[in-house]
């Protein structure tokens, strides 16, 4: 009898072994499968293909950068520099414009002329 209160109370304490424990105040008991990552929520996580493109980017007060994000920022960037570029060809071309108009209203000999020279274009 004494046998079968010993393996009693060892398969009660071993079973208490392993489903008891306990979270600090204000978090919350959570079940992971295998390969789940916990973050703290003041931090980012990033998965095994996440590289830090330079090191001054890894900067831990500044936080990480992803690929992913990367390529979304680089595309970004690309896009305004193409607009730009746009745009600076657009101010090039009117500057010429009015550079010719000018001109051709400096030289021109009669007012009839002159106003040629602005309307047309």
């Amino acid at each position: 009898m004494k046998a079968v209160i010993f393996l009693f109370a060892l398969s009660l304490l071993s079973s208490s072994v392993y489903c008891d424990f306990s979270c600090p105040d204000g978090t919350q008991a959570s079940c992971l499968d295998s390969g789940d990552t916990v973050c703290p929520v003041s931090a980012k996580c990033v998965n095994d293909e996440a590289v830090c493109l330079d090191e001054s980017l890894c900067d831990s007060a500044r936080g990480y950068i992803c690929g992913s994000e990367y390529d979304v920022v680089l595309k970004d960037y690309e896009k305004v520099v193409s607009q730009y570029n746009q745009l600076t060809s657009e101010n090039v071309d009117l500057r010429n414009e009015r550079l010719e108009k000018r001109n051709c209203v400096i030289n021109s000999a009669t007012l009839k002329d002159a106003i040629k020279c602005v309307r047309k274009g």
